[in-house]
């Protein structure tokens, strides 16, 4: 009879079956708030949030009074209103920002786990192919709306605290709507675009001047057939001209920038996603075949 077991002790957890790709979002985050950088670029997002706050605060107390000396002053001045105007150009100041921070935290998602030869660990773990694209896209997704969704919500919710009365609730009930669909039209396309270099490149670096270069190339095309063309309509080959038009139509801008219909747009936006996240998941599941 044996004085010891040399066996290995039994695994006692239980495997999750439902939202495993939650597991890779929460080690990601917990990766990404560790770098200096990443956070560094948060805190500048949050800059323009609180400057909006100031305006917002500032705008409702001085218009609540009408004896106030300003209130006659801001009625007549535009870039200062509180309405739909101001919610969409917060969005579309982010989008730099969280096109920065969608390269610097994306571009070695996935070109790092290759190299690293982290796929096969994950896909012995209870995932697939699912959960691991599933995990890196909504990990971007997150960090996008966090700079975009979240604080234009809390922007909206100010203003009607402060300007509580029917007429505010009626400007502004279909303003929360406009804000999540156009933060999912600026945040996705960046998460997936930038995954699906990183997808292609064996390193964060060259993934992230790659991302770049085509930007540039696709803003440069834009902007030739538009003065070879005469016709301003060819900006929508632009993509950051594409969601632009888009966050337009949402936010019923008054002037358009280019005089395009919406659904133009709104195929290039798609089109783009779902060619970028095709190259996602055909990398990964060969991944996962061979592991």
């Amino acid at each position: 009879m044996p004085i010891y077991d040399q066996s290995y002790r039994s695994y006692d957890g239980k495997a999750r079956r439902r939202f495993r790709w939650c597991e890779i979002v929460k080690q990601e985050l917990r990766i990404q708030f560790k770098a200096r950088a990443f956070v560094v670029l948060l805190i500048l997002a949050m800059f323009h949030f609180f400057l909006r706050l100031s305006q917002v605060i500032a705008y409702d107390v001085i218009m609540s009074d009408p004896n106030h000396p300003l209130t006659k002053i801001l009625s007549h001045v535009s870039f200062i209103k509180v309405n739909s105007q101001m919610f969409f150009d917060f969005i579309r100041i982010q989008i730099p920002l969280v096109f920065l921070v969608s390269i610097y935290a994306g571009c070695g998602m996935v070109c790092n786990d290759f190299k690293d030869n982290l796929m096969e660990i994950y896909f012995s773990k209870p995932l697939n192919w699912h959960d691991y694209v599933a995990g890196k896209v909504m990990t971007l997704v997150s960090i996008g709306l966090a700079m975009t969704a979240v604080p234009a919500l809390i922007l909206v919710v100010t203003h009607n605290m402060l300007a509580p009365s029917l007429k505010t609730l009626h400007a502004t009930w279909w303003i929360p709507f406009s804000i999540v669909g156009f933060s999912l039209v600026v945040v996705v396309p960046c998460a997936v675009a930038v995954l699906a270099s990183s997808s292609l490149l064996n390193s964060q670096r060259f993934a992230g001047i790659s991302v770049f270069m085509i930007l540039f190339a696709d803003m440069a095309l834009g902007t030739m057939l538009r003065e070879f063309l005469h016709a301003r309509g060819y900006m929508v080959l632009s993509f950051p001209v594409a969601v632009n038009r888009v966050g337009e139509i949402m936010f019923r801008a008054a002037r358009p920038m280019i005089d395009v219909s919406w659904i133009w747009s709104a195929v290039i936006v798609g089109a783009v996603c779902a060619a970028a996240l095709w190259i996602i998941c055909a990398k990964v599941r060969r991944a996962e075949i061979a592991a």
